[in-house]
């Protein structure tokens, strides 16, 4: 939020009294961050290029038209032609696709795991070292980690690698990896016969119908 109000010049007191009024407005919503105080006391101290850093929470538009409309349209309309602006839409149309294909991963996660392990807490999770598309606590208290990709290609088992790496950099307690794929995966990943791993595919969105 507050990179927002940077980027857009704005001050953060006169950035927050334009969101409480776009929240009343029933336009958008935030998601707390869940991470943790980098401060564990008062006096800590911290490395200089923490001493900043803001723990931000992130803002949402509730409508995916309205999304669309203020990524991909108005900021353009008083610009470009008309031919200028479909183009756009249809170079950038990834990037709504994206945000949805990642909202219908968590219901599909939600879903799987109601009858063995209920899902109590979902959502993005993102700290000072990297971002995660899901991190989701079950009934039980375990940890599931979450990628979602929206591409045309195959996940490798060089990207989960990667997230693992990433987890670990977060210090994130992970008890199973979940991959969603538009595109499938990588025959080595595919290979992998893990119990802490599950892949799925763009067809498994059908069981939210």
């Amino acid at each position: 939020m507050y990179s927002l109000f940077n980027r857009v010049r704005v001050g953060h007191s006169f950035g927050e009294e334009i969101i409480e009024e776009l929240i009343e407005q029933d336009i958008i919503y935030i998601v707390d961050s869940r991470e943790a105080p980098l401060k564990e006391y008062k006096k800590q101290l911290l490395k200089k290029e923490l001493r900043h850093y803001l723990i931000e929470p992130k803002i949402y538009f509730k409508k995916p038209f309205i999304r669309f409309w203020f990524l991909l349209v108005e900021p353009y309309i008083y610009k470009y032609s008309i031919e200028k602006i479909l183009s756009n839409i249809d170079e950038k149309k990834y990037i709504l696709s994206s945000l949805i294909f990642e909202q219908l991963s968590i219901e599909i996660l939600k879903e799987e795991f109601k009858a063995k392990d209920s899902i109590v807490e979902i959502a993005s999770y993102w700290d000072v070292n990297s971002e995660f598309d899901i991190y989701a606590k079950t009934k039980s208290n375990k940890f599931i980690l979450g990628e979602c990709k929206y591409k045309n290609r195959p996940i490798t088992k060089a990207e989960l690698l990667k997230l693992k790496s990433k987890a670990k950099a977060s210090s994130l307690d992970v008890d199973k990896f979940a991959l969603f794929s538009k595109s499938g995966y990588s025959n080595e990943l595919n290979k992998i016969n893990s119990n802490n791993l599950i892949l799925y595919y763009l067809d498994d969105l059908k069981k939210l119908l």
